[in-house]
């Protein structure tokens, strides 16, 4: 779901590898990938991965996930790498975009719906080796103290009034009931906030990926050949991590908004085969994910006040599917947290 427009050209692609990295492209292709426009690049030797970020993403916040990767790739976990320019630099910089080329990795990718069921318990079992290769890696801390304390059900709730207003106004007429339904329920979610908070208190922080999903990796024959897009990666809660990427990996929650605990608890327990974690995440883990989803306003605003963002209905798609998943670990949170606790 690219957010922004490509300034990339094939021409204007042709030029900039060639000038900065010496690579004459003999066919540039655009990838249906990820936020950020993406492009295989083949030179008639080999095929390269152009990546493109969005405009707000920082020079500085590439260039550590390119120093990640190295960290990774030497300690002999699946990831990719960057190449350097001729000048010796992991980025280059067009338009007020920043730019970097990759290796490319060959292997099968699986979309936001269609990973197969039984492969889950190895993308949770990916994710438990992940953390520990990470252990000893500094990431910025995300979802601190002082981020916790700046959200409270008031603010939360305005933000959500913001978008009502916006919506009345700007919404296209077969969405609208949708919208309005979806954003008042998540207004009365809100008022949870505080109730919510109490469950980070203590829980398990960790150096990660960020985005941790099925469609982040690279398979061959069943099994996990890479890990890509780190640009996310930083130092947060096991706990939403950990029930994140479940949800944005199981095609059954992707395709039905549900969620199947027994499933849950065997991706769990793969992660807990080289991860720790204590009684306190297990308890707290759905409850820390549950604030994301009642504070979280992805998809709504992007879509009311981004018309010209290449996958405009695709984002608005994606928020109602994240409300309706909101509903469903509201539902059974109880019940997730009694089943995950049992794991231990």
């Amino acid at each position: 779901m690219s957010l922004e427009k490509s300034v990339l050209t094939e021409p204007i692609i042709s030029n900039l590898l060639s000038t900065h990295y010496g690579i004459f492209p003999l066919s540039v292709n655009k990838l249906k990938l990820g936020t950020a426009n993406c492009f295989q690049v083949y030179d008639g030797n080999k095929y390269y991965f152009l990546k493109e970020f969005q405009s707000d993403i920082l020079e500085e916040e590439v260039v550590r996930e390119a120093k990640l990767l190295d960290y990774l790739s030497d300690a002999e976990f699946p990831v990719t790498r960057f190449y350097k320019t001729l000048h010796n630099e992991f980025v280059i910089r067009y338009r007020d975009h920043i730019l970097c080329l990759e290796k490319y990795i060959e292997g099968h990718t699986y979309g936001y719906n269609d990973l197969p069921l039984d492969l889950l318990p190895k993308v949770g079992r990916m994710l438990g080796k992940l953390h520990q290769a990470l252990k000893d890696y500094p990431l910025p801390i995300g979802m601190a103290e002082q981020w916790l304390d700046s959200i409270s059900a008031e603010s939360v709730i305005a933000k959500y009034d913001e978008l009502i207003q916006i919506a009345e106004s700007k919404a296209d007429a077969d969405k609208l009931p949708q919208l309005m339904e979806d954003l008042q329920y998540k207004k009365q979610l809100a008022l949870r906030c505080e109730e919510y908070k109490k469950y980070y208190n203590g829980i398990t922080n960790c150096s990660t990926h960020g985005d941790f999903q099925g469609c982040q990796l690279i398979w061959e024959q069943e099994e996990i050949k890479a890990v890509i897009d780190f640009s996310a990666a930083a130092c947060l809660p096991v706990t939403w991590e950990l029930m994140r990427s479940f949800v944005q990996s199981s095609s059954l929650c992707r395709n039905s908004a549900t969620i199947d605990i027994a499933a849950l608890c065997d991706y769990v327990r793969e992660y807990l085969k080289f991860s720790p974690l204590t009684k306190n995440d297990m308890h707290a883990m759905p409850y820390v994910y549950l604030f994301q989803l009642a504070q979280s306003r992805y998809g709504y605003p992007q879509y009311l006040l981004n018309p010209d963002s290449e996958d405009r209905e695709g984002l608005l798609r994606f928020a109602f599917w994240r409300t309706q998943m909101c509903r469903e670990v509201e539902k059974k949170a109880e019940a997730i947290s009694k089943e995950l606790v049992k794991l231990l």
